[in-house]
Order: structure tokens, then C-alpha cells, then sequence
């Protein structure tokens, strides 16, 4: 597999709602329940307000996978805020994609973003349920620090 990584562009937004919704279809490991369109995505993931990075990966001209990185919500109204210098993260890879290294790939690129942003922790909080998510990201260096009912969130600290 030739595996280009790369920030996401505007242009890229549907392919990676394809990702995404197919995802959300399947059900289990995003806390996403709506389908996305290309405007959300951009919204979301590539262009939005506390914006650090969005790489997608690309094998050939086929998108199969992007993460995206943001400064965490000083104005998150739930419980447990995350202090200002956290970032949190997401990813979607096409499941038909799993487990052949574009999460490492792409995590290689923001772990990368988030040390040059100054970023202190990046979260991932990760439905307990996606047992794949959460040796995904236990596999890239990130460890737990919290859980409730629902999720277990883990921490990764750039160097």
C-alpha cells in the first residue's frame, strides 16, 4: 500500500463524508449518530473555529481515512472541561481500511502538529464499546486517565 498523507483541502470534504457516514452506519464507535455533508465536515473537521490540524491519507487517489485535531472548548457547557492547552482528537478510517497502519500514519503527522501548536494532552475519548478504537489509540502511545459509563478517555502528551 502507497500511503500519501497530507492536510485535508475544502475539495476533500465529501470524500471524506463517505468515510464518515459509512461509520456512523455501522454503528458502535462514533459518538456521531447524523449523517454528514460535505459543508458539516468542512464545519467539523477541516476548517473548524479551534482548528489545530485535519491529515487525510490517500492510497492512489482514493481517500481511506483522515484525523482531525482541535484545541479543547473553553465554553464546553458538560461536565469534566478540558483545560485550555488540551486538544482533542478524532479519526475515522474506511473500515475496509483497518489495521493496515493509516492511523499511525496519520497520527505520526498530528502528534507532530500538536507538539509545534503547543498542545499539553491531546484527549481521545472513545465509546467503550469500540474496543478497536481504544487499542488503536492505546497503540500509538495514549493511556487512560478517566472513564464513565459510556466512554473511557485517554490522553497522549507530544514531546
Amino acid at each position: 500500500m502507497t500511503l500519501e498523507i497530507r492536510l485535508a483541502a475544502q475539495s476533500d470534504a465529501a470524500a471524506m463524508a463517505l468515510i464518515l457516514n459509512e461509520i456512523i452506519s455501522i454503528g458502535g464507535s462514533t459518538a456521531y449518530r447524523k449523517s454528514f455533508d460535505a459543508h458539516g465536515v468542512i464545519d467539523t473537521f477541516i476548517s473548524p473555529k479551534r482548528g489545530i490540524s485535519c491529515f487525510l491519507a490517500v492510497e492512489g487517489s482514493q481517500v481511506i481515512g483522515f484525523q482531525a485535531l482541535e484545541w479543547a472548548d473553553p465554553d464546553w457547557p458538560g461536565e469534566d472541561p478540558l483545560p485550555p492547552d488540551w486538544a482533542v482528537i478524532a479519526t475515522y478510517v474506511d473500515p475496509k481500511a483497518h489495521k493496515q497502519g493509516v492511523g499511525r500514519a496519520l497520527f505520526a503527522q498530528t502528534a507532530l502538529a500538536a507538539k509545534d501548536a503547543g498542545v499539553r494532552f491531546i484527549d481521545a475519548t472513545i465509546r467503550k464499546e469500540n474496543c478497536g478504537g481504544q487499542a488503536y489509540y492505546q497503540g500509538v502511545g495514549f493511556r487512560d486517565y478517566k472513564a464513565d459509563a459510556e466512554t473511557v478517555s485517554k490522553r497522549y502528551a507530544p514531546v
